[in-house]
């Protein structure tokens, strides 16, 4: 009798900085097939891969730059919800992203305090990078 087990690796790809996270993810999927071709001598083999996550390196190493590109996406994102939503409060603004952000896990079938626990992370880290520098 046969099972599918299904696991939970990390891996660090090169890939070029000026593709999208959506093109990147597709540029990695596809390697990941190319790699992950069965050797029959094992008796184990892949039978499917789901790119289910993308870290900039900034915020996977805590580099300096992070805190940089925090402040950008910040921005992008202020201005994007301020054109999306027509209103310049910043706490309505946060308010109905996250109402609707938590609207969108439901119809993907995720759990958004999860995903919400995996983005204090980062942005844990990306403060603590950012107070290694102040201290410098």
């Amino acid at each position: 009798m046969r099972e599918e087990i299904t696991i939970t690796a990390q891996m660090v790809y090169d890939c070029p900085a000026e593709d999208s996270r959506q093109g990147q993810g597709q540029a990695i999927h596809n390697d990941l097939l190319r790699l992950l071709d069965a050797d029959s001598a094992t008796g184990v083999a892949c039978c499917g891969v789901t790119v289910q996550h993308l870290s900039p390196e900034a915020l996977t190493y805590g580099n300096a730059e992070a805190r940089q590109v925090a402040e950008r996406q910040s921005d992008r994102i202020l201005s994007a919800l301020a054109e999306l939503y027509g209103v310049d409060s910043v706490p309505d603004l946060l308010t109905y992203a996250l109402c609707d952000l938590r609207h969108l896990a439901d119809q993907s079938t995720l759990a958004f305090d999860r995903h919400d626990k995996n983005a204090f992370q980062y942005y844990r880290a990306e403060k603590d990078a950012e107070d290694k520098e102040s201290m410098r």
